[in-house]
């Protein structure tokens, strides 16, 4: 009976904590300035006019677009807001369009929000605002001294938004990034990523750790993330959307989500349209990742394995007739040895993520001519 009642005084302390921790935020929501992001600078968006508001596939292409690729394509991964404030606190509101939840990966990733806030000339990761249903709100940061910082807050990777907003003290200044950290120019084109759920950002546990914005924190220089969960098949529609961007490179991650077959089918057009379309670009070619499971599944290993023989193929053709703008990146050590950087055996962790970004750093150096 003691233990009963012990456990009961423990139940009611956390509720009456959390009723507590409730009260406190929604006196600070009321007490906060919100401004729409619209009024400050959307990064990682590929195409003006998009299927949805903060979307990621072109309304020009929808009717090329199968229904998948645009169920995906609505989510916001690899969006981001880039800001500046004086604030001594960071807030933020924001509405999801499906409320998704998975059984692989945090509701933080699915459809929560992180920031990043630039000190000593690094980004640096400051917190988190997790998500409670469709309509949300959060502090990520609090206790700060108030001089002028710049942040960037990286939308949800699973879900889509609708609306958000920042909030910060009523009195302080929040507007438009005073510096070219992470902001598009012509000398500093972004990154395409074009690719799976592992593209994506499946499964890290907040949007920041996603691969290709964890490069673009490294390389400072903005990313677009065209990763569709289980749908980076190389649609020739796909090829379309990459050739109406703007970008300095195209990286091509999408073996997970194909076949030897399918990359003799479909591979070699697929490249070839975007190279035509863009002449010089550099384009990278990457093979399936040496996956924890392929230890002991000797059968998915042989199919992973001759599809990378294809891959590794059509990268040979290519040099063949004269390009010399293709990189190509084996896949034997982007994850290390130890088999512990992935949720299932597939999709990765945020040690996976920042080990896959690590290894494929050296490469987008030699291309951009840095050291």
């Amino acid at each position: 009976m003691e233990r009963v009642n012990w456990i009961r005084r423990v139940l009611m302390l956390v509720l009456a904590g959390l009723m507590f921790q409730s009260a406190a935020n929604a006196q600070k929501q009321e007490e906060m300035k919100f401004t729409d992001i619209d009024e400050l600078m959307l990064i990682g968006k590929g195409f003006d006019q998009t299927t949805v508001k903060y979307g990621r596939v072109p309304e020009e292409l929808k009717a090329q677009l199968r229904p998948e690729l645009l169920n995906l394509g609505s989510n916001s991964a690899g969006l981001a807001v880039r800001f500046n404030t004086n604030s001594s606190y960071v807030g933020v509101k924001w509405t999801v369009m499906h409320n998704v939840s998975m059984n692989h990966m945090p509701f933080t990733g699915i459809k929560g929000m992180d920031l990043y806030v630039l000190e000593n000339g690094k980004w640096h990761y400051v917190g988190t605002a997790r998500p409670n249903s469709k309509e949300n709100f959060a502090v990520f940061v609090k206790g700060m001294t108030r001089h002028n910082r710049e942040y960037i807050a990286y939308l949800p990777l699973y879900d889509g938004v609708e609306k958000v907003e920042i909030g910060v003290e009523p009195e302080a200044q929040l507007r438009t990034p005073q510096n070219n950290r992470l902001v598009r120019s012509d000398s500093k084109k972004p990154i395409l990523f074009y690719g799976t759920s592992i593209t994506q950002g499946g499964c890290a546990s907040r949007p920041g750790m996603a691969y290709p914005s964890i490069l673009a924190r490294m390389l400072d220089r903005e990313t677009i993330n065209l990763g569709f969960s289980g749908n980076g098949r190389m649609d020739f529609s796909m090829a379309k959307a990459i050739n109406m961007t703007d970008v300095s490179a195209v990286v091509l991650d999408c073996l997970p989500n194909t076949t030897a077959q399918s990359v003799r089918d479909s591979a070699y057009n697929f490249i070839k349209h975007i190279l035509e379309a863009k002449p010089g670009i550099p384009l990278v070619m990457i093979e399936n990742p040496n996956f924890p499971y392929l230890i002991v599944d000797m059968g998915v290993k042989a199919e992973l394995e001759e599809e990378n023989q294809e891959w590794r193929e059509l990268f040979a053709t290519l040099v063949s007739e004269g390009y010399t703008n293709v990189t190509y990146v084996r896949g034997d050590n982007l994850l290390g040895e130890d088999g512990e950087t992935t949720v299932d055996g597939v999709h990765f962790t945020d040690l996976g993520f920042l080990r896959y970004a690590e290894a494929l750093l050296p490469y987008f150096k030699e291309i951009f001519g840095l050291e």
